[in-house]
């Protein structure tokens, strides 16, 4: 814009247009000289990033909650089988979670352990990207002074990304740096056949195993692991399957199939 002085004289009027001339030159300049901003890349594949947040036990606090949310965060649909597990320091435990996501177009199970220092979820459903859902998990202190970390962990047979698999809170201190597990490997299999009623004790080896869970086909066994061995029973099922041991650090196929027998 130009400003016109009709009484000041041709010296003061040519002043102001120079420098609104230049004050509008800087202006339309400052926009190309900012630096450009960094956009985040969605990973390529299905991706799930589990988080944890809320209201944690401070003593004298005794029963509270807080929750665990897992996205879908990559560029591929996540589906089937999610597990989640939470692990509790000594002086907390759980009584177990409340579901709240809607609708209901997922299965959702749980198992406390009996010292209620562990939850093991599974989440079967199909999440596009963008997509998320929380549990709340239901956490007392038992009137002691809470110390020592949570963890929280997902994992998912099509995982893209393990990075963002583990969630650690320090209590009385907050979330810690993020963590990679460790990407399993697997040995043996054994036994390699059981009735189609399922039921039968199938012991996988290897390294890597912990908070692992083992599908046999696409259906999920009960059961626990160590970092070197997996102890689950059998799904009923038919024919030949592949059994697939999936940690939060990835998975791996077994070196051989299970066989249902008549």
């Amino acid at each position: 814009m130009i400003t016109r002085l009709v009484r000041g004289g041709l010296a003061a009027a040519l002043a102001v247009t120079t420098l609104t001339v230049a004050a509008a030159a800087v202006a339309t300049a400052a926009p190309t000289a900012a630096a450009p901003t960094a956009v985040a890349t969605a990973v390529s594949g299905p991706n799930v990033t589990v988080t944890q947040a809320g209201n944690y036990p401070i003593f004298p606090v005794d029963n509270t909650s807080f929750s665990v949310t897992w996205k879908s965060t990559g560029t591929a649909d996540v589906t089937g089988v999610t597990r989640l597990t939470v692990d509790l320091p000594p002086g907390l435990t759980t009584t177990g979670a409340l579901m709240y996501s809607t609708p209901y177009d997922y299965t959702f199970t749980q198992t406390v352990s009996p010292d209620g220092r562990r939850l093991e979820a599974v989440f079967t459903g199909t999440r596009a990207p963008g997509r998320s859902d929380f549990m709340k998990v239901q956490v007392s202190s038992h009137g002691t002074r809470p110390s020592g970390v949570i963890t929280v962990t997902a994992a998912n047979k099509a995982d893209a990304d393990p990075s963002d698999n583990v969630s650690r809170y320090l209590l009385g201190s907050g979330l810690q740096a993020p963590v990679t597990p460790a990407v399993p490997a697997v040995t043996a299999l054994a036994p390699s056949t059981g009735p189609a009623a399922g039921g039968t004790a199938v012991t996988i080896t290897g390294t890597g195993l912990t908070n692992g869970f083992a599908l046999f086909g696409n259906t999920p066994a009960s059961g626990s692991c160590t970092d070197t061995a997996c102890v689950v029973t059998a799904p009923a099922g038919s024919g030949t399957v592949p059994v697939t041991l999936v940690t939060p650090g990835g998975s791996a196929a077994t070196p051989t199939a299970f066989t249902y027998t008549p």
